[in-house]
């Protein structure tokens, strides 16, 4: 019997600082050329994931990946390589020094590239991310029919029509404090809309609430609820949420320039108003801050996919840094209405 091919993924990424210089590395085993940061993805691991946990483990920069410039396959060693074009979030150089010589920012560019990239696999792959224009999409989904999540997607080539920044994420990975943190980032008094808080007790969480951005709220969902309409172990009042969230929505799209969501989910798309108010919002060009689901959901799925939504998957690796780069975009978003 033939044995089965094994490929190793490598990914890599073209990120420029202020003033358009890229940032670049020589390695211990390729000391001979100027190469993009990168490494080998770990088994199991989503590559837009894997390039920013390389890119911070040997140069000490955080980034946040935007496409996909080009996909390179080495025949002899078995090696696909997978080049992202990414943004600069923060940080200062700092090698690993066990794998890299030196880094360091290069002003780099058609007519000097031979100076520092001296293999022509390597600088075709370069040249590619320079000349990118609209890099190409990228989705990460999670498949376990009839389940289906879909993890990530980036896809720069939308990028000038983006109008709807959706957080998805694990359970407890901090969506609604992101919220939170993004509408002071932005400033409160341009946001209206709600977001959603769990309710506990001593020992576990037992239901939730909505809070308008004024700070009004309303329990909307609770383990002892009566209610016949339930998600999981939650009774859902589904009139009660609806009084207060519609309102707060139809408050806000008539005086205010951010369209606060939290959460476009299961629980709350029980209600009937709330999906149609939801589905008109999305398709009439407000800019919208919301957070949905990584499970499959047919109305969610329908959002998710539009050409305006930008879906950010929070995760350890960025959740600590996506606030700044998302709040430009959404601070770009509301100055070119």
């Amino acid at each position: 019997m033939d044995e089965q091919p094994k490929h190793l993924i490598a990914v890599s990424a073209l990120v420029k600082n202020e003033n358009g210089h890229c940032l670049m590395v020589r390695t211990h085993w390729r000391s001979d050329t100027w190469e993009m940061p990168g490494g080998f993805v770990d088994a199991g691991e989503p590559l837009d994931i894997a390039v920013c946990r390389e890119l911070l483990e040997e140069t000490g920069i955080v980034i946040l990946p935007l496409g996909i410039t080009g996909v390179y396959y080495n025949e002899r060693i078995h090696i696909l390589s997978v080049v992202f074009n990414a943004e600069y979030v923060s940080g200062e150089i700092r090698i690993q020094s066990e794998e890299i010589l030196e880094a360091k920012y290069l002003d780099l560019d058609h007519a000097n590239i031979d100076e520092y990239v001296k293999r022509p696999n390597v600088k075709s792959r370069t040249l590619d991310a320079l000349n990118v224009i609209n890099s190409v999409p990228y989705e990460t989904w999670d498949l376990n029919p009839p389940n289906y999540k879909l993890l990530s997607r980036l896809d720069e080539g939308n990028k000038n029509a983006r109008n709807i920044f959706l957080l998805t994420g694990q359970p407890r990975m901090g969506k609604t404090t992101m919220i939170k943190k993004l509408i002071n980032e932005i400033g409160a008094d341009i946001c209206g809309g709600f977001y959603t808080e769990e309710i506990t007790n001593s020992n576990d969480r037992i239901g939730f609430r909505c809070i308008s951005i004024n700070g009004d709220s309303v329990e909307i969902a609770n383990v002892d609820s009566p209610s016949k309409t339930r998600i999981g172990r939650y009774g859902m009042d589904i009139e009660a949420f609806e009084n207060f969230a519609i309102k707060v929505l139809q408050d806000a799209l008539s005086s205010k320039k951010l369209i606060v969501i939290d959460e476009i989910g299961f629980m709350q798309m029980l209600s009937t108003a709330f999906r149609k108010i939801i589905l008109d919002i999305v398709s009439d060009n407000h800019i919208v801050l919301g957070t949905v689901p990584l499970d499959s959901h047919a109305e969610i799925d329908r959002i998710k996919h539009l050409q305006e939504v930008k879906i950010i998957n929070l995760n350890e690796l960025n959740r600590n840094t996506v606030s700044g780069p998302l709040a430009k975009d959404i601070l770009k978003a509301i100055d070119s209405l």
